[in-house]
């Protein structure tokens, strides 16, 4: 299990999010869902890397991918 911090990279949802909710499934302490059924990952002090690209990989629309914190850098 490979810990991502908040600082280096993010796990990101864009608006192409069909609200299929196979990332809450898959990875519920990383993901949600907001008022308007649209994925959200939530500001955690660090990600589990495996699950957020188990959530990436399954994402049907591939709305999902890390975001890199060019500021940390």
């Amino acid at each position: 299990m490979t810990k991502i911090s908040w600082d280096d990279k993010q796990p990101f949802v864009n608006e192409d999010c069909i609200w299929c909710s196979a990332c809450v499934a898959i990875c519920p302490d990383v993901f949600d869902l907001n008022d308007e059924w649209k994925a959200f990952a939530k500001e955690l002090g660090e990600y589990d890397e495996n699950d957020v690209n188990d959530a990436i990989s399954a994402c049907p629309v591939v709305a999902i991918s890390w975001k890199e914190n060019f500021l940390a850098k």
